[in-house]
């Protein structure tokens, strides 16, 4: 049982700062902390805050930086929610039905096409979603 726990940790603190630079931020932010105030009332102002200077700093992070905010600002997420789920697995189990529900959302977004034409030398990135370019 433990290592379904650890799992869906790993994925909720990817999910979390995954979400911070997205268009899903707030909707994932709110489950959060909805969650906590269900399970633990007397933190959530705290998480709240968290969150929010959390998703400061990576959005702050210089890109040279931004791969070793998001792996930091994870693993301190999966060990919050890991500490939580170990405590009331219930936390757990509403935490996989939020994830769940909010894959099933994206699922069924309108998909995006891209057209674009670049000439004499010229570059072209597209992205639906998160794209990091490093040129040295």
């Amino acid at each position: 049982m433990e290592s379904t726990l650890i799992a869906l940790a790993s994925a909720g603190g990817t999910a979390v700062v995954s979400a911070m630079a997205t268009d899903g931020w707030q909707t994932l932010r709110s489950g959060v902390v909805d969650l906590w105030r269900r399970f633990r009332p007397d933190s959530a102002a705290e998480l709240e805050r968290d969150l929010e200077t959390s998703r400061s700093a990576l959005l702050a992070a210089p890109d040279a930086e931004i791969h070793s905010i998001r792996q930091v600002l994870q693993s301190a997420w999966q060990g919050r929610m890991l500490t939580l789920f170990l405590e009331d697995r219930a936390a757990a189990a509403e935490f996989e039905g939020l994830l769940s529900r909010l894959t099933e959302a994206g699922a069924h977004r309108t998909n995006v096409t891209f057209n674009a034409e670049a000439r004499d030398h010229g570059r072209v990135y597209q992205a639906g979603g998160n794209q990091f370019i490093s040129e040295r």
